[in-house]
């Protein structure tokens, strides 16, 4: 029987990782950098060993990309609705935001907290977005 060395299992416990987060379709826009960089790391010899570093940024990445449903107790839609009432008030870069995600069901993290902002600048009476970049290790 072959025997697997730690790092090796490390190695494809992390492939498999990237391969779930790259498998989602949705939610990429503003990732394409890192989806090309995770690609290339797929492309690596089976028998690479990743570094710590390598490790730590596809764990931020896939923190990165926790897809939410809602806020708060709105879906994302509801959000979107809202925000989009007030869409005059708002610059050009959230405008096309809003018309980007206007049909979402989902946002991911980042997204999100967009979103709750540009609701909370209509009037929404909602939390702010609370989740902390750094809290990644945690997820």
């Amino acid at each position: 029987m072959k025997h697997t060395t730690k790092a090796l299992r490390e190695a494809t416990q992390l492939r498999e990782e990237i391969e779930t987060i790259l498998a989602e379709a949705d939610g990429w826009r503003g990732y394409e950098d890192q989806r090309r960089w995770l690609r290339k790391l797929l492309q690596r010899e089976a028998s690479y060993t990743f570094t710590e570093s390598e490790r730590e940024a596809v764990r931020r990445i896939g923190y990165a990309r926790t897809f939410f449903e809602g806020w708060a107790g709105y879906s994302v839609q509801e959000l979107v609705r809202a925000a989009q009432r007030y869409i005059t008030d708002f610059d050009y870069e959230s405008e096309c935001f809003l018309k980007e995600i206007e049909h979402a069901t989902r946002a991911v993290r980042g997204d999100m907290r967009a979103l709750v902002g540009l609701c909370r600048t209509a009037g929404m009476e909602i939390p702010r977005f609370g989740q902390r970049a750094n809290e990644y290790e945690d997820a």
